[in-house]
């Protein structure tokens, strides 16, 4: 009988998409913050693919799970250490690492916008057509400016959010504890790409927000009410 020694093995790495909502500044005091889907890159130094923009994973340890092998490599590369993760696919494909065969356990990460100073870099992410591109000041990046597969992971973990927005609480961990109905629409449409009348989108969220007798006090804008979020609405 044939031991397990005398199979070919592959490699197994773990990859992250991390998104989060970086807010840009409006033109005008009366205009409220555009914030922006944005997800976290860095420049890869060495070969395969030194010098494309790649998502932060690495290879697995015998002896650590895919999700603690993920951690740690966001700490080691990134230094984040907290956020939602969801295991979001496995890509196979036999050629995507020249260097031999690489099995990547991918993930799906949000994190909350905050002042943290991370090492690589936060691209917003831009749809047009059927085709993405992320910018960052002067940078504007395509699926050539990406190494290995990460194009086709972020793409995958974009259509995972957008479906989750639909039947689950996924968007209050790119949110602030506290928010505006206005704040969850315009997140809201970051992400999807497209625009929604403010009262039908308010139908919708009716039942996972629930409001506070808090209002906003932003200099040039009229109150808003402050929400948080329904932790009773699935249940």
């Amino acid at each position: 009988m044939a031991g397990i020694y005398d199979y070919e093995h592959p490699f197994v790495c773990t990859d992250a998409v991390v998104f989060r909502i970086t807010t840009q500044e409006a033109d005008s005091y009366r205009k409220l913050p555009e914030p922006k889907l944005s997800v976290l890159l860095y420049n890869r130094p060495v070969e395969p693919f030194q010098g494309k923009w790649c998502l932060p994973g690495g290879f697995l340890n015998i002896d650590e799970t895919p999700e603690d092998n993920i951690r740690r490599k966001l700490a080691e590369k990134s230094q984040l250490m907290e956020c939602y993760l969801e295991q979001l696919y496995t890509f196979c494909d036999i050629e995507r690492d020249e260097r031999g065969r690489v099995i990547s356990i991918a993930y799906l990460g949000l994190v909350k916008e905050s002042e943290e100073k991370l090492n690589g870099e936060w691209f917003t992410v831009n749809t047009e057509g059927n085709r993405l591109t992320f910018e960052k000041g002067s940078i504007r990046l395509t699926e050539e400016d990406l190494g290995f597969d990460h194009y086709k992971i972020i793409q995958t973990a974009l259509e995972r959010l957008r479906a989750k927005l639909r039947y689950s609480d996924i968007i209050f961990h790119l949110l602030p504890t506290e928010f505006t109905l206005t704040q969850v629409q315009n997140v809201y449409e970051a992400i999807t790409g497209k625009p929604e009348a403010a009262a039908n989108f308010r139908r919708k969220i009716a039942h996972m927000v629930k409001e506070t007798d808090r209002y906003t006090s932003d200099k040039g804008h009229r109150p808003a009410k402050i929400f948080v979020k329904n932790s009773d609405w699935d249940k």
